[in-house]
C-alpha cells in the first residue's frame, strides 16, 4: 500500500484494520485522521455507555444481550410504520431524557463535505454509504493492495491431513529462507486447535494462538464473585491480596477495567448480573512467543507483500459468514429503511472475500472434505477463475515424528485393509526397526498416594461399568470437565428448581439470573432454542407446583449435599446431591420421598443391575438418606426421577412430568406418597386394578428397600477396597446386549480393548418392582 496516498487525509476503515493500519504508520512521517465504521456511526448518531445497558435491563426486566440489541438497532431507525421501530424511538427519546445518549457536536462540522478514502471498503453495507451522503462526502476508494493473481487451493481429506500439509509447506517456506515471522495462518477457530498443536510440535513449528477461555473460570474471578459486595472496593482489595504472579494481575486489571465502566453506581449490587456477564466475555491473556507462526484474520489485517498466508478451512459454513433474515429488524423494515439486508450482507461479504484473496501476493487455501460428522463442502466464495485447484504433497523429510505418526497409520490400513502407497514402501523401508505392533493395552499398575477418596454414585457405576476407565477418568483426570450446551441448560434448570418454592420467587428474575451466571456462553442459534426452554420450564414448574395437591409430604428440601464417612481411617467417604427430598413425621416415623431432576430424554430408571453396582443412582439415595441422620426412624416412600423436558407437546406435559420411579408398596405409606395413587395423578404407572395393584405398577417392600440398601453397602465397599488396591484392569461389563463400559466411554483410543477383556455379566431375569 503506498502510504502517501492517505497523507494529509481523511482514512474511513474497518473497526478490525484499525490496529494494523496504526502500527504500519507508526514510525513513518504519515499524518492522517483514521475513522473506524463504529467510530463514524456513533460521532454521526450518538454514543453510549453501560449506564445505558443498565437502565434498559432495569427498565425492562432483560439481560444485557438483549439490551445491547435494542440499543444498535436504535441507529437504523427512521420514519416508517412499523411496531418494533416505534418501540426503538420511544427508548431513544428516554435515553435522551435522561441523558444517556452522548452526540459530538463537532463531528458533523468536521466531516460535512470533506474527501474521505475508504480504505478497502470497496463493498459496504450502505447504511453507511447513507451517513457519508448526508454529510454531503466526497468519497475515494484505496485499495490495500494492486496486484491480482490467481491462488492455489489444495482439496484435503480431513483437518488432520489439511494441517498437517500446512506444516510440511512452512517447513519447506522457512527452509528456503522466509523469516518465520513472516508466515501467517488465518481462518483458525477452536475446532483445530487440538490438530495444530499436535502437528506444529511434531514438527517443531512454535505458533502463537490465541486463547479463546474465559477469565470465569479461573481463582481470581471466584474470589471476586464469592466476596462481592455493594462497595466493590473491599472486593477488590480482597482479590488484590490473592494475586499471586503476573497472569492473576492480569486479571485482576481485567476485573479492575469492568468495575470502571460502571462507575456511574453507587450499589455495585444493582450491576452484579452486568459485570458477570462482561467477565465472561473477557479472555484469557495469550502467550505471545518472538519467533513464531502468528494467527491473523486475512480479512481484517494488513499482509505484507513479503508475507505468506495460509487460509484453512475455506469451508462452506466457516467462510463466509452466512447472514440470515433472523435480525432484531428483518429484511423487510431494512429494505424500507435502506440499509443492507441479509442478501446484500451475503453479496458483500463473498466479494470482499474473492477480493482479499485475489490480492494477496503470497497466499495458499487448504480446505477439507470431511469431518467427524460426515461431508463438508467447498466455501460458497469459491471462484475457479481465482483459485486453481491442485493437489497435495506432504513432504517426508520435514520431521521424523511425523514420519513414524504416518508410519503406524498406513501399517493400520495394511494390517486392516492390505492397502499399499508408495509413501508406505518408503516410510517402512526409512524407519524398519519401527515395531508398530508391540503395543500391549494391559494396565500396568499404579500406586495412588491420595490422603482421602470421594465417591459418588456416578464414580461408583463408572468404576463397575470398567475400572480402567474410572482410572482415566478420575485418577489420571483426563476428562477435563467443559460446560456446553447440554450441562449448562441442566445447571440453569436445577437452579431455579432449586428457588421456584420460595415465596419470593421471581421465574423471570431466577432463570436470567441463572443464565448471567452461567459459564457457558451461548451461540445465537442456542438462544432460540434456550428460550422455548425458558417457555417450557415455566410450565413446568406450574405442574409441579400443582402436584403438591396430590401428596401429604409437604415439607421440603432441595440441592441438598450429603457426605457420608465410610472408612474413617483410610478417609473414604460417600458424597450425593439430592434435587428434592419430601418428608413427613408419621408415629415417629419419617416417610421419605426422594426426586432426582433430569433434563435428558433418555435417563433410565431401572434399578435392576443394581447387583452389578450399576443403575445404581436411586438406590444409593436409600443409603445417603438413613445413614446422614437427617431424620429419624426413616421410613423409604418412593423414589423417583422427574423429568422435567420432553420431546411431547404442551398438552403431555401433565403426564410427561409425572414422576417415574418406586415407591413403597405399603397402602397407606403410599396413600402419604400420593393422595391420587388409586388412579395417580402424580406417578406414571401406579393405579388399582380389581385385583388390586395394575401389574406395571413399580413398588417395593420395605423387606425390598433393604436389601437395596444391603446391595448399595456391599457395592460401595468392594469398589473403594479394590480402588485403594489399584485394581483398574480393561473390563467393559457387557449385560444382554449393552456393553455398560464402552458405550458412551470416550477413551476407546487409548485402552485397546479386546475381545478377551470383555466381562460378560448374566442379564437379570426376575421381576423388580414392577419392571417386566
Amino acid at each position: 500500500m503506498n502510504l502517501e496516498l492517505i497523507n494529509n487525509k481523511i482514512v474511513i476503515i474497518d473497526d478490525r484494520l484499525k490496529s494494523s493500519l496504526i502500527n504500519i504508520i507508526s514510525d513513518r512521517l504519515i499524518n492522517t485522521k483514521i475513522i473506524t465504521l463504529s467510530e463514524l456511526k456513533r460521532n454521526y448518531y450518538f454514543d453510549y455507555d453501560n449506564e445505558a445497558i443498565y437502565y434498559i435491563c432495569s427498565k425492562y426486566n432483560i439481560i444485557y444481550d438483549n439490551a445491547k440489541k435494542y440499543l444498535e438497532n436504535i441507529y437504523y431507525i427512521d420514519d416508517i410504520d412499523d411496531e418494533k421501530i416505534s418501540f426503538l424511538k420511544q427508548l431513544k427519546k428516554e435515553l435522551e431524557d435522561n441523558k444517556l445518549l452522548y452526540k459530538n457536536q463537532l463531528f458533523y462540522k468536521f466531516l460535512k463535505g470533506k474527501e474521505v478514502l475508504l480504505i478497502d471498503l470497496k463493498y459496504i453495507d450502505k447504511f453507511y454509504l447513507k451517513i457519508l451522503n448526508n454529510l454531503n462526502c466526497k468519497i475515494k476508494y484505496i485499495d490495500l493492495y494492486s496486484n491480482k493473481s490467481i491462488k492455489s487451493i489444495y482439496e484435503c481429506i480431513d483437518m488432520e491431513e489439511e494441517v498437517s500439509f500446512v506444516c510440511s509447506k512452512i517447513c519447506k517456506l522457512i527452509k528456503s529462507g522466509v523469516n518465520i515471522n513472516n508466515i501467517k495462518i488465518s481462518n483458525v477457530n477452536s475446532d483445530y486447535y487440538f490438530v495444530i498443536k499436535k502437528y506444529f510440535k511434531m514438527f517443531n513449528i512454535p505458533i502463537n494462538l490465541k486463547n479463546n477461555s474465559s477469565i470465569n473460570g479461573t481463582t481470581i474471578v471466584k474470589v471476586f464473585k464469592d466476596n462481592y459486595d455493594s462497595d466493590i472496593s473491599k472486593t477488590l482489595d480482597i482479590v488484590l491480596d490473592c494475586v499471586c504472579d503476573s497472569s492473576d494481575m492480569y486479571i485482576y486489571k481485567k476485573l479492575v477495567d469492568i468495575v470502571n465502566s460502571y462507575s456511574f453506581i453507587d450499589d455495585y449490587l444493582k450491576v452484579k448480573e452486568l459485570i458477570y456477564n462482561d467477565i465472561v466475555n473477557t479472555k484469557l491473556e495469550s502467550i505471545v512467543y518472538d519467533n513464531a507462526v502468528n494467527v491473523i484474520d486475512f480479512m481484517h489485517e494488513i499482509v505484507n507483500e513479503n508475507d505468506y498466508v495460509f487460509l484453512i478451512k475455506y469451508n462452506e459454513g466457516v467462510i463466509p459468514i452466512n447472514y440470515k433474515d433472523e435480525d432484531y429488524l428483518s429484511d423487510k423494515v431494512k429494505l424500507l429503511l435502506g440499509i443492507s439486508n441479509s442478501v446484500e450482507l451475503n453479496e458483500i461479504e463473498i466479494s470482499n472475500i474473492r477480493e482479499k484473496i485475489e490480492s494477496i501476493n503470497n497466499m495458499i487455501i487448504t480446505y477439507s472434505t470431511h469431518s467427524l460428522d460426515g461431508q463438508l463442502y467447498i466455501s460458497s466464495s469459491y471462484d475457479e477463475k481465482i483459485l486453481k485447484k491442485e493437489k497435495i504433497d506432504i513432504l517426508l523429510e520435514s520431521s521424523n515424528d511425523f514420519n513414524k505418526y504416518l508410519l503406524v497409520k498406513y501399517n493400520d490400513l495394511f494390517n486392516k485393509y492390505s492397502s499399499v502407497s508408495e509413501e508406505y514402501l518408503i516410510l517402512k523401508n526409512k524407519y524398519s526397526d519401527l515395531n508398530c505392533l508391540s503395543f500391549d493395552n494391559k494396565f500396568k499398575g499404579f500406586k495412588i498416594n491420595s490422603k482421602e477418596l470421594m465417591l459418588s454414585y456416578s464414580s461408583i457405576e463408572k468404576y463397575n461399568e470398567c475400572a480402567f476407565k474410572y482410572y482415566l477418568d478420575k485418577v489420571l483426570v483426563l476428562d477435563k470437565y467443559e460446560d456446553n450446551y447440554s450441562a449448562s441448560v441442566g445447571n440453569i434448570t436445577h437452579k431455579v428448581l432449586s428457588l421456584c418454592f420460595n415465596d419470593d420467587f421471581d421465574f423471570n428474575k431466577v432463570f436470567d439470573n441463572a443464565v448471567q451466571n452461567c459459564n457457558y456462553v451461548f451461540k445465537d442459534s442456542e438462544l432460540y432454542f434456550l428460550n422455548k426452554i425458558k417457555d417450557t420450564l415455566q410450565k413446568s414448574i406450574d405442574i409441579i407446583k400443582k402436584q403438591l395437591n396430590y401428596t401429604s409430604l409437604l415439607n421440603t428440601m432441595y440441592e441438598k449435599e450429603i457426605i457420608i464417612e465410610i472408612n474413617k481411617e483410610l478417609n473414604i467417604r460417600l458424597k450425593g446431591f439430592v434435587d428434592k427430598i419430601m418428608y413427613e413425621n408419621v408415629n415417629n416415623n419419617t416417610i421419605v420421598a426422594i426426586i432426582d431432576y433430569k433434563t435428558g430424554l433418555n435417563d433410565d430408571i431401572s434399578i435392576r443391575n443394581c447387583k452389578y453396582g450399576i443403575n445404581m443412582q436411586l438406590p444409593i439415595y436409600i443409603y445417603l438418606i438413613k445413614e446422614s441422620g437427617i431424620f429419624s426412624n426413616v421410613k423409604i416412600g418412593g423414589l423417583y426421577l422427574q423429568k422435567i423436558y420432553s420431546n411431547k407437546n404442551d398438552d403431555d406435559l401433565s403426564e410427561s412430568l409425572k414422576l417415574q420411579g418406586y415407591t413403597n408398596s405399603d397402602i397407606d405409606i403410599m396413600n402419604k406418597v400420593d393422595n391420587t395413587y388409586e388412579n395417580s395423578k402424580l406417578i406414571r404407572s401406579l393405579k388399582m386394578t380389581n385385583n388390586g395393584l395394575y401389574y406395571y405398577a413399580k413398588v417395593l417392600s420395605d423387606d425390598e428397600i433393604e436389601n437395596l440398601n444391603k446391595l448399595v453397602v456391599n457395592n460401595i465397599e468392594d469398589c473403594y477396597k479394590k480402588i485403594v488396591n489399584n485394581c483398574f484392569d480393561i473390563n467393559p461389563k457387557i449385560i444382554g446386549n449393552i456393553n455398560y463400559g464402552c458405550r458412551y466411554c470416550k477413551y476407546k483410543d487409548i485402552c485397546y480393548v479386546r475381545e478377551e477383556d470383555k466381562i460378560y455379566l448374566p442379564q437379570i431375569k426376575e421381576s423388580i418392582g414392577g419392571e417386566e
